[in-house]
């Protein structure tokens, strides 16, 4: 089973978890505006995606870009809804971040 951390109300979130149902996939969801994600996976999204861990959509985006990682982490903390979404966790801890449905074809097959 994979842990799907995602935001209810997401039109990409609703695909991503369609394409899940579709795909036979057993999973947790979880809104990650009320339960965000590990404060150490979060860490390790930063740390592989940088300011591509911040959605781009956000308000806050253009002032958080340049500040740098600590300062992602905080935002995040105070608003889990800059955070990419969705994320789906593994049982053996690795991680996907967005949604492709191509990518997430390889990771199921």
């Amino acid at each position: 089973m994979v842990t799907f951390y995602c935001k209810k109300g997401c039109r990409t979130c609703q695909k991503a978890r369609d394409w899940l149902d579709a795909h036979g996939v057993s999973y947790r969801f979880v809104d990650y505006t009320k339960e965000p994600p590990p404060e150490a996976l979060v860490r390790k999204i930063i740390a592989e995606f940088g300011d591509g861990a911040l959605r781009r959509r956000h308000k806050r985006y253009k002032e958080l870009k340049a500040q740098g990682p600590e300062a992602w982490l905080q935002a995040i903390r105070e608003d889990p809804g800059l955070l990419v979404r969705p994320i789906l966790v593994f049982e053996d801890g690795s991680y996907a971040v967005g949604f492709d449905p191509e990518y997430w074809e390889s990771l199921f097959s």
